[in-house]
Order: C-alpha cells, then structure tokens, then sequence
C-alpha cells in the first residue's frame, strides 16, 4: 500500500510495507518523478516504522508527523538543505480506555484526529498537540445501528486534512463527510452524505453486509477548493473472488462544501490520489502492472461529464 503526500519540496510517497534497510519514505519531484530525499526504516528501534502513516505537517514542511501503529507518532524534521529529513522524537498517543485508533490525521492548529475500531457510540476521538484524547465525536452513518455502542470495523476507511478541516470517506460503503475543528476544540460537521445507500443488515449494535452492496472509496485528497477521492461502485462480494476486482476505475470531484463537480473514468484502476497543493495538477497511483504514477490536469477532472 502507498500513500501520497504534496510537500513544496516534492511528492512524500510512503510505502506502509517495505523489507528491512530499504527507505520507507520516498520524495520525488513533481514533474520528472526523479527521486530527490528518502528517510525512514522497517523496523522496531528509535525512528523505525513497524506500519508508517503520514498523518500531517508543520506550515512550511519543516516537521512531518507519522502515526507507527498502534500508539506511537514519529517526529522527522527537515534537514537545512534538500528534501531529506532526519528522526528527532516521538510522542505516546494516550486514548482514555485504551481503545485501538485506525486511521489519524493532524490539522494545522496543531490537534489531531482518528478513528476507532469498536467500542462506544462515538466514532472520531479529538488529540490535543500533545496526542492526549480531549472528546470523542460522530455516530455511526448506517441507519438503524444503536447509539449506544458501534460495530466500526465496517465503516473503516480514509482521513485526510486540510488547514482545521477533515475529511472522512468509507472503505465499504460510499460515505463521505468534513468537519472543522476550531482552536477552541469545537467540532462542526459541515455536511455529510451517503452517494449510495449501504445494502446491509443491521444487528443492533452490529451489521454484516449484503453481496450487493457496492463498494465505496479507496483514495482520498483535498486542497482549499475541492476533494477528490476514487469511487469502487463494485458489487462488494466481487473482492471475495477477486481481490482487485473492486479496486476503483472511477475518480469523483466534491466542492469542499460537498456539491459533485466532476466524474471521470479511469484507464487503470487506481487507489491512492493526490491532489498538489503547489500546481493545478493531481496524481493517481496505476494499480495495474507496474503500479506507475499518473499525472492528471485537475481542469480535465472537473471538464468531464457528469
């Protein structure tokens, strides 16, 4: 699995599975792919990733911050010249019960946020800059499941921040939300919505999906304007005889108020994307044969018929 990253001094592509002594983070330049920096090693000693996710940045790139399942944020700061960076710390994730966070993101005023796997009814748990729970916040989307306690292992999916705002999609139903979190720690959910209804049946505090519920989303990205994400809208059952028939073909455009601006069908089928923060252009990562990075022009995304 790859995950994409825009930084002012290239693409951060980061591979969560690599053998020992090979660079888990790779930086290339946005135009040729040359790789210019890579950092960061498999293993279990001080800066070593046992599962790398990029979880966010400082303003200007001068510190990243990667979450090293399950408990533990790793800190690199940038080298003086270059696009290399170096190990300088890490910090304990301290959750009140000791519940198991999925995927995490950090926003801009410094708080992080992450999603759960099971237990209680709220879905998202808020982290101060120092990666102490605050609240817990957001029920489940899936008509029917109770408040008082939540499967959540079926609505894992992708985060994704920009500036205080998040963005949320899920892996096996097509749900899609943002919220903003302000610098008094207060939670607005700016929208949310469901592009397909989730074909499943519910069990209280449980639910198992059907064999025609469509898959949801895989990629996720967002800048000032717009979030795009990759779309499966593949029968879910498909994954069980195939494990790649339900990789996504489809890329869709939201405003970042939720509005569907674009929809664009896809030669290969991909997973990871990326929107640049620094050229009007987005990449996708080609899931078929030698996995290569595709460059797109985000006016041709939003031009393409709905």
């Amino acid at each position: 699995m790859v995950a994409f990253s825009s930084l002012d001094c290239g693409i951060l592509m980061v591979q969560r599975c690599k053998l020992p002594g090979e660079p888990i983070c790779q930086i290339l330049e946005e135009q040729t792919g040359e790789r210019v920096g890579s950092f960061g090693s498999r293993g279990q000693g001080p800066g070593e990733f046992i599962a790398a996710e990029f979880i966010g940045k400082t303003e200007g790139d001068d510190t990243l911050y990667f979450v090293n399942l399950p408990s533990t944020v790793l800190l690199y700061a940038r080298e003086e010249k270059g696009a290399d960076y170096r190990y300088v710390g890490s910090e304990k994730i301290k959750v009140k019960d000791g519940c198991f966070t999925t995927r995490f993101c950090r926003l801009s005023n410094g708080y992080s946020v992450a999603t759960t796997l099971s237990g209680g009814k709220e879905f998202f748990i808020l982290f101060d800059r120092d990666f102490k729970e605050i609240k817990r916040f957001g029920n489940h989307p899936v008509r029917g499941m109770t408040t008082e306690a939540n499967d959540f292992m079926q609505l894992q999916g992708e985060m994704v921040s920009y500036k205080n705002s998040f963005y949320f999609t899920s892996r096996f139903f097509g749900y899609l939300c943002r919220y903003d979190i302000s610098d008094e720690e207060d939670v607005t959910l700016k929208w949310e919505k469901m592009l397909v209804e989730p074909v499943c049946n519910v069990y209280e505090a449980n639910l198992a999906r059907k064999k025609n519920n469509l898959d949801g989303f895989y990629g996720l990205t967002a800048n000032d304007k717009y979030v795009f994400v990759t779309y499966s809208g593949e029968l879910c059952y498909k994954a069980f005889e195939n494990y790649s028939a339900c990789t996504p073909k489809t890329l869709l455009g939201f405003s970042i108020d939720g509005e569907l601006v674009g929809k664009y069908a896809l030669e290969h089928q991909s997973m990871s994307v990326l929107l640049s923060q620094y050229t009007p252009q987005l990449y996708l990562l080609n899931c078929e044969s030698e996995c290569n990075v595709e460059i797109f022009e985000m006016d041709d995304i939003l031009k393409a018929k709905l």
